[in-house]
């Protein structure tokens, strides 16, 4: 049966819809720690089939992004996933695990933030707006620009920032995969943001 195109944009906006109101949008699992705790967690080492990746962290202007980051990446959830997406000058995207549509089961709240969309910034994914209206976050799929990115200002939640491994942001693509991402706790966060 071939489905006329009109037909075939409901049918997938109405998956889609479900899919995000059927749970997604739930609260993450845990507990948020205190803002004490969560301005420790400074920086990400991002290990992939092409080399690793280290970014600063932004936990005073997206604490519940950063506090979800490494939920995940204790909990071992980025191991072996993909990259799934590549936009050559744009962005590569990945974490998404393979039985699931848009994330690990939850979403989270916009943080929009001052940090801009530049080369290097690490960013969570989002459905569209038409789909999601309060602009959630998702769970667990995030994107690491490739170049600057003004458009998404204030559209996206910015968590982070590369500060090694350019030549392997500039090597990934898409089908490469995730070994590992790890979250530091630092024992000094008075350096600010």
């Amino acid at each position: 049966m071939k489905l006329k195109p009109c037909l075939w944009k409901a049918l997938c906006l109405l998956i889609s819809t479900s899919v995000l109101t059927s749970g997604a949008a739930a609260e993450p699992p845990y507990a948020m720690p205190s803002p004490s705790i969560i301005r420790k967690f400074r920086s990400a080492r991002v290990e992939t089939s092409k080399g690793e990746m280290i970014f600063r962290l932004f936990p005073e202007s997206a604490p519940a992004h950063v506090a979800n980051f490494k939920y995940l990446a204790d909990k071992g959830f980025y191991r072996g996933l993909l990259f799934t997406q590549y936009h050559e000058h744009y962005l590569i995207q990945g974490g998404q695990p393979s039985s699931q549509r848009i994330g690990p089961g939850w979403t989270l709240p916009p943080e929009f933030n001052r940090h801009k969309h530049l080369r290097g910034s690490l960013g969570m994914a989002r459905m569209p707006d038409d789909i999601n209206p309060e602009r959630r976050s998702n769970g667990s799929q995030f994107h690491i620009l490739l170049s600057d990115a003004k458009h998404m200002d204030g559209n996206y939640t910015v968590f982070g920032q590369l500060i090694a491994g350019w030549n392997t942001l500039d090597a990934l693509r898409e089908g490469d995969i995730i070994d590992s991402v790890k979250v530091y706790v630092m024992d000094d966060s008075s350096d600010g943001e």
